[in-house]
């Protein structure tokens, strides 16, 4: 129950900065300032978050429990891309990005890791972060490629995306375990603090032209459907049918069934997306994860 209690504490933080972001749009910033936003964002802070998630440290005993978490976590990328090439491509050029990106990648790095920890405690939170990295290399190659795809950019540009650098920067980290000077640590630290308060204002800000019917559009609850209810639930099914053991199922499934991350309104508003329809994407899912997750916990 306390870790429930904490999930709606933390969609409540969500959504007080999606209002924020909402007012001072409506009332006090312009378009101009909100595509400033979106590049600091986007180019700076989301890197410095990403290089930062990679900081983590070996723990004993929990070798084997790990490796299992990897290969079910890059598992669950290969289906959610199945999924999202299948699922969406009929869709119109604008929304497709934004729908097989946000089936592609969750926010399961906001959501799901204290869930894990108030869950799971030390463990969880571990193999939480083991979890995680199959899903940021994805985001910044194939889920990023959704976005640049149609536009005509180069693979040589999408690698020099700040993004992906960033993830390659902390795989390298992670893998020798090396450790930055003090003040460039601190410094990427602090800036990859900021990125959930930006992200979620910066998504009040892109949803403000939205009207409130546009929020019950079939095709987001036709995502919301497939993010919280198919993808975790096949993650259970084949997890289940080849006896894999249980923490790394509850933790895997416990992720896979979070909702879309305020990055696919940032990566729509950035590369001319459907930033709106996106913004929606967000807020119906984060909505509904709670539901959902409750749901899902009982299960385990």
């Amino acid at each position: 129950m306390a870790s429930l209690e904490e999930l709606l504490v933390l969609q409540g933080q969500l959504f007080l900065l999606i209002l924020l972001g909402m007012f001072f749009r409506r009332y006090l910033l312009s378009a101009e300032t909100q595509s400033g936003l979106t590049a600091l964002v986007v180019d700076l802070v989301l890197p410095c978050n990403i290089i930062m998630s990679f900081q983590m440290e070996p723990q004993d005993g929990l070798a084997g429990l790990a490796g299992t978490t990897f290969l079910i976590s890059v598992g669950v990328q290969v289906v959610s891309w199945i999924l999202a090439k299948t699922l969406f491509a009929r869709c119109a050029d604008d929304k497709r990005a934004v729908l097989q990106y946000s089936t592609l990648c969750s926010n399961a790095g906001f959501l799901g890791m204290p869930l894990a920890e108030g869950l799971f405690a030390g463990s969880g939170i571990f193999l939480a972060s083991i979890y995680l990295i199959p899903q940021r290399v994805a985001m910044w190659t194939i889920g990023l490629g959704f976005f640049l795809g149609k536009q005509g950019k180069s693979w040589k540009k999408v690698a020099l995306n700040p993004c992906l650098l960033a993830v390659a920067a902390g795989i390298l980290l992670l893998a020798f375990q090396i450790h930055l000077p003090l003040p460039l640590s601190n410094t990427i630290t602090s800036l990859g603090k900021c990125n959930t308060a930006l992200s979620m204002f910066l998504v009040g800000m892109i949803i403000v032209p939205v009207h409130g019917k546009d929020f019950m559009d079939p095709l987001i609850l036709g995502y919301c459907a497939v993010r919280l209810i198919l993808i975790p639930l096949i993650v259970l099914v084949i997890c289940r049918l080849l006896a894999m053991e249980n923490l790394p199922t509850q933790v895997s499934m416990l992720l896979s069934a979070m909702p879309a991350g305020a990055t696919s309104a940032l990566l729509a508003e950035k590369y001319h997306g459907n930033a709106q329809f996106a913004a929606g994407c967000v807020t119906v899912s984060t909505v509904l994860s709670l539901i959902a997750t409750a749901a899902w916990c009982a299960v385990m």
